[in-house]
């Protein structure tokens, strides 16, 4: 019975995706992927953490794949996680600040005496040393629990407070804890008391409800909720990375409907569920020089330069339907990932990727008509003066801009080369590819650019558009040539009409169409392709060329 089950699940399968070329006979294992939510500029200080049932904190052992306990909170307890430094302030009001910003709180510590086997054994110590006037606390370590007691802000402070220690606990030992710019307190977040300090080396600092399933809250806001772990680390240069480890398919319950409208048909959201898992799973095999968040401890991030991840508070039920109707499904060319980019419109056609960064065999330009001309961005026009484009490019020492001129265009019509002259650089600097669009920070690769000293003239009988400045202009002296960049003349046109127009041009005009990079899948276009009969398997195929949908092993 159970063999005729499977042979008809086959069938079903195959019947449901008919533009599924293959689907190998194996599942993948919901590989975990780590995301990283506040790292470099946007690393904190500290931040509060809590779940409904209490979180359980522990050291993980990512070599052996092993968890030992550090501490439970209680059912909503707020936790202040926080690197080990200098703060101003008192109690639960404190202030990142550098050691010379009059702190108040600093990492350096007195270690007393004893190594204890478990948190519990450090508790009825720390409570003599409260009776006698000591306030210590907790500190899990590579070798065990210690009890240390001081946040001092000197090795000077420190080593001077060890004959107080010892007049109130006797003559115990005393040792000086430096500054180690890796370890992390846990504290009280309404009284400020610390409840353990992690010092560990060797180990990472992880959180997770203590309710199986159930979300941890990372800062807070009921939007904060995030399924999985919660990962700390104190990275060079990113002060403390937060990280959110989870299940690959959990992830993408929260990045699909911050991709693509929760609304918009269930064709369009696999389509985009499916692309996003194999952009995913590629950054998984990418090493730190392909990957550079790699360095901060984390697969991806959680913004537009990976796929924007807003974690369990922005999950939708559809969106989520979508995941599980495509699970472990990704995109393949010749039996490898792709690298499965895609922007929110194309204006009708997609791009070479060759013409934007690298080249791909399956990242080919091809017509995107099903794209609806009323999509967000689908026509533009944006306008920047001569003095705005000049203080963007001031890092290029190009002067004050005196033109901008589209020297090569793609296939498609986008330009892949412009020149910008300036009063510094007259021969101008060169953008290429993408550089065509980011140089202004466009909404596009697909535009024509015009300015305010533009003239049609014919030239051998054919119409051309020149910048006056450009041009050889007769006057009733005789010839000369209109060079002054803040000089203006009077045009006359054929039918009499007269307008005055500058030597050079004081604005730029970028008339464009779409949003993003066009490489890939168009998501409007995707959308329109859903909304016209198209299945995702479908979709994807047209906009990653040569490709097949295949369950990732």
């Amino acid at each position: 019975m159970k063999k005729i089950c499977l042979f008809l699940s086959i069938v079903l399968l195959l019947t449901v995706f008919p533009g599924i070329n293959r689907f190998n006979a194996y599942a993948a294992s919901n590989q975990i992927v780590k995301i990283g939510l506040y790292y470099g500029s946007k690393a904190q200080s500290q931040m509060i953490i809590s779940a409904d049932k209490g979180v359980a904190y522990s050291a993980y052992d990512a070599a052996a794949n092993t968890y030992s306990q550090v501490f439970n909170s209680s059912p909503g307890q707020s936790i202040n996680i926080r690197k080990d430094s200098y703060f101003s302030g008192s109690g639960a009001n404190l202030t990142a600040v550098s050691a010379e910003g009059s702190p108040t709180v600093g990492p350096f510590h007195l270690k007393l005496k004893n190594t204890y086997k478990t948190y519990n054994e450090t508790l009825p110590v720390i409570n003599t040393y409260k009776q006698k006037g000591i306030t210590a606390y907790p500190v899990f370590t590579d070798d065990g629990w210690n009890i240390w007691t001081g946040f001092y802000l000197d090795h000077a402070a420190a080593e001077s407070a060890i004959a107080a220690v010892k007049q109130k606990l006797g003559q115990l030992e005393c040792t000086v804890i430096d500054n180690v710019e890796t370890r992390i307190c846990g504290a009280d977040g309404n009284t400020g008391d610390i409840i353990f300090m992690y010092a560990a080396g060797q180990k990472l600092l992880r959180g997770r409800s203590l309710a199986e399933g159930e979300p941890i809250q990372i800062g807070t806001g009921k939007l904060n909720t995030y399924r999985g772990q919660v990962e700390f680390l104190r990275a060079t240069g990113s002060d403390m990375t937060i990280i959110n480890v989870l299940p690959m398919e959990e992830y993408l319950y929260g990045v699909v409907p911050n991709e693509i409208e929760s609304f918009s048909n269930v064709e369009a959201l696999k389509a985009q569920a499916v692309a996003a898992r194999t952009y995913a799973y590629l950054n998984l095999t990418k090493t730190s020089k392909s990957n550079p968040h790699l360095n901060y401890g984390f697969n991806l991030c959680n913004d537009i330069h990976c796929q924007v991840y807003k974690g369990m508070g922005s999950e939708n039920a559809f969106t989520n339907a979508a995941v599980d109707e495509t699970k472990d499904m990704v995109i393949t060319y010749e039996g490898g990932l792709i690298e499965a980019v895609y922007s929110a419109s194309s204006g009708g056609r997609t791009e070479d990727a060759s013409n934007v960064w690298g080249g791909a065999p399956y990242l080919k330009s091809v017509e995107d008509k099903y794209e609806s001309g009323k999509s967000p961005k689908y026509n533009w026009t944006l306008t920047f003066t001569a003095d705005e484009i000049s203080q963007k490019l001031k890092n290029y020492d190009i002067g004050n801009v005196t033109g901008i001129e589209v020297t090569k265009l793609s296939d498609a019509g986008r330009p892949i080369e412009i020149l910008v002259k300036g009063t510094l650089k007259p021969e101008g600097i060169k953008f290429t590819k993408d550089g065509c669009r980011t140089f202004l920070g466009l909404y596009s690769q697909w535009y024509t650019v015009t300015t305010n000293s533009d003239v049609t003239v014919l030239v051998d009988g054919k119409e051309e558009k020149k910048q006056l400045g450009e041009l050889t202009v007769v006057t009733a002296d005789g010839e000369t040539k209109s060079t002054g960049p803040d000089e203006k003349l009077t045009i006359v046109g054929a039918e009499g009409q007269t307008a005055e127009v500058g030597a050079a041009p004081t604005e730029y005009i970028f008339t464009g169409k779409g949003y993003g990079h066009a490489v890939g899948m168009s998501q409007e276009g995707a959308k329109g392709m859903a909304d016209a009969g198209f299945k995702f398997d479908e979709i994807l195929t047209h906009y990653y060329t040569g490709t097949q949908i295949e369950v990732k092993k």
